[in-house]
């Protein structure tokens, strides 16, 4: 893999004492990471730091071999495209005037003529046309984080980095958003930031895990997968939990009837084992009932936590013509 962007020895420390990071190392080439982890892990700390929204106590960033990132904040927050968890558009704006209010404070350059060629090519791109003259107050919540994208990519960006896309989203919706965002992995580096661990099961051939603002796990989701396939047990509900086994969750089983997914290093009586799935498999690393030793994971056993822009009117979702 070509390092494109990297952080070495990233680390955030709040004013009140708070460490949000802590010697966090990461690295992102082509296509798309995934990074899951608990409530107050660090990701939102890591994400803000990542497009420069905030500065970290220690550590270094370099982006397409610019190594200053203070220096060159702005050169480098062009190269960077930032869909926010809480994204909004402003209401009263329609689809295409967001977008090029959008493109007219990032100082794209471009003629007004072009640059609304460019967002009309954008909205076409994410499934908007229909909807671009419309007042943005009347879109959906899938319309939204589709127009979220295409805010995102107004400036042609370099690194696209987005934080729980398909949050709230229906199925469909889920399924039309994690399709956009692949095809954009196929031209640029993308990190894409969630709880929902189907998505990056579906869309990420890597896997990040932080926890407690440090990087426990960065490999491929099938070797958390291949590492729990005889830890994972299934026991009827009616039955206690076995000592040193812990309950990660809950399956349906026949008739309705539901059992316990227990995580144990040693074989369970009346137990029958079972292939689990990503999200049982990342529950099991993070109780620290699983551990991995291939050189990619970090945690151990001690580990326990709650659980230039193109003036061409044809634009792909990269932004490239």
């Amino acid at each position: 893999m070509v390092t494109l962007i990297e952080v070495r020895n990233l680390s955030k420390t709040y004013p009140d004492g708070t460490v949000a990071l802590a010697g966090v190392d990461l690295s992102f080439g082509d296509g798309m990471v995934g990074l899951l982890g608990p409530n107050g892990a660090g990701k939102t700390t890591l994400l803000s730091i990542l497009t420069l929204a905030q500065e970290p106590t220690t550590g270094e960033r370099t982006y397409f071999g610019i190594h200053d990132a203070h220096r060159h904040r702005a050169s480098i927050r062009r190269m960077i495209g930032y869909l926010p968890q809480d994204f909004m558009p402003v209401a009263s704006l329609s689809g295409l005037e967001y977008l090029m209010m959008c493109g007219e404070l990032r100082r794209v350059p471009l003629r007004r003529r072009d640059l609304r060629r460019r967002a009309m090519a954008l909205l076409e791109a994410v499934e908007l046309t229909h909807a671009a003259k419309r007042r943005a107050d009347t879109y959906s919540g899938g319309m939204i984080r589709r127009l979220g994208l295409a805010q995102s990519l107004i400036h042609s960006p370099r690194f696209l980095v987005v934080d729980e896309p398909t949050a709230g989203l229906d199925p469909e919706e889920r399924i039309r958003f994690r399709n956009l965002i692949t095809k954009l992995a196929e031209k640029i580096p993308v990190l894409l930031s969630t709880h929902i661990v189907e998505d990056i099961e579906a869309t990420c051939p890597r896997l990040c895990i932080i926890a407690q603002g440090r990087l426990l796990f960065d490999g491929e989701p099938g070797e958390m997968m291949a590492a729990c396939r005889d830890r994972l047990w299934r026991l009827p509900s009616a039955q206690p939990v076995p000592m040193g086994a812990m309950k990660i969750g809950q399956r349906a089983g026949e008739r309705d009837a539901s059992f316990n997914v227990l995580s144990s290093t040693e074989p369970i009586i009346g137990g029958d084992l079972l292939e689990p799935t990503l999200e049982e498999a990342c529950a099991a690393f993070l109780t620290g009932t699983v551990v991995l030793g291939n050189g990619r994971a970090l945690a151990s056993s001690s580990t326990t936590l709650d659980v230039a822009v193109p003036e061409s009117d044809s634009v792909a979702l990269d932004g490239t013509p």
